[in-house]
């Protein structure tokens, strides 16, 4: 198999660079992951030598290219830099990089920006081992651990929504699996801030790899996720801005693609209060995707947020008409 592989990149380096560049690409996603992490070490290393140009050969007959489709995320193809970038981060020596697929990592280099895509992959990996356990932070685990330190509620302070038989939770019409927050249960200071972090980023990781691989591959926006703020009944005793100063920096630089949407409803006072803060922790691209409900009729701005199909499966509070 790999005999035949080399053949092929020899006459696919005959072309120009940047369709050889294209190719060679698509011939790698084509692969099994075993191979593509042999390829790309080679493809890297041919493309960057320096070739005097030469006359194009006809190209291959589309039977005897891979059929296989361009890497894209959200819509948008995968430019020849980023593929490049994806053979490049694909080579790096780490297990957790080699398991991730093209697919897996256009959405990170592209949201987390230029530079050296090998280094930024290899500081996300050496941070998943130092925060993402192989114990049990299952929401139900967790809270039922602590179950005396939060304020009442009839509802968890965190839950996936409609989430059945571990399977993964309802997404949103993008593909987005949908998370509910209520910060009304959350008491300051009550939970190690350390604790909060490996919660996260278990879940982080289970949302933006895992879920993923098993959900439907033509899904635009798998591995993403959507959380609704529901903020009924949350009040000065609940804001907590230290631990989202800290929270918040290492989740975007290890998920910078995770966030679809967030939710934000009922909005009143105390949240600008916080919002201030908030704000300037997101960069640009995050902070435009928040969406804050004000008014009496958030209910309904929110169904038509999420649309109907998601709406019906909206908590009951959460439910224009029903103020469960």
């Amino acid at each position: 198999m790999h005999r035949d592989i080399c053949a092929m990149l020899q006459k696919l380096l005959r072309q120009s660079r940047a369709m050889a560049l294209k190719n060679l690409l698509l011939v790698a996603a084509a692969m099994p992951t075993a191979g593509l992490r042999i390829v790309p070490r080679r493809v890297v290393r041919l493309l960057r030598r320096d070739r005097a140009p030469e006359a194009p050969d006809a190209l291959a007959a589309p039977e005897a290219l891979p059929q296989a489709l361009p890497v894209s995320y959200g819509g948008a193809a995968a430019t020849a830099a980023e593929l490049e970038a994806i053979a490049a981060a694909a080579a790096v020596d780490d297990a957790w990089v080699r398991s991730r697929s093209p697919a897996e990592l256009l959405p990170f280099l592209r949201a987390s920006g230029g530079g050296d895509a090998p280094a930024r992959l290899r500081a996300a990996s050496a941070w998943r081992a130092d925060w993402v356990e192989d114990a049990d932070w299952s929401f139900d685990a967790f809270f039922a651990e602590r179950a005396d330190v939060f304020w009442p509620g009839e509802r968890p302070m965190m839950e996936w929504l409609a989430a059945d038989g571990g399977a993964p939770p309802l997404a949103d019409d993008d593909g987005a699996a949908l998370l509910v927050l209520r910060p009304a249960r959350h008491r300051v200071g009550a939970v190690d801030r350390d604790a909060w972090l490996r919660l996260i980023a278990w879940h982080g990781d289970r949302a933006t790899s895992a879920w993923a691989r098993d959900g439907d591959a033509d899904a635009e926006a798998l591995g993403k996720v959507s959380i609704i703020v529901d903020r009924t009944g949350s009040g000065l005793r609940n804001q907590d801005p230290v631990l989202l100063r800290y929270l918040i920096p290492p989740l975007i630089k290890n998920f910078p693609f995770a966030l679809h949407r967030a939710y934000v409803a009922p909005v009143n006072r105390v949240f600008w209060t916080v919002w201030r803060v908030v704000r300037y922790l997101l960069p640009p691209p995050i902070r435009s995707r928040f969406r804050l409900l004000t008014g009496a009729d958030w209910r309904r701005q929110l169904a038509a947020e999420v649309g109907p199909r998601v709406a019906a499966r909206l908590p009951g509070n959460l439910r224009e008409g029903d103020l469960r």
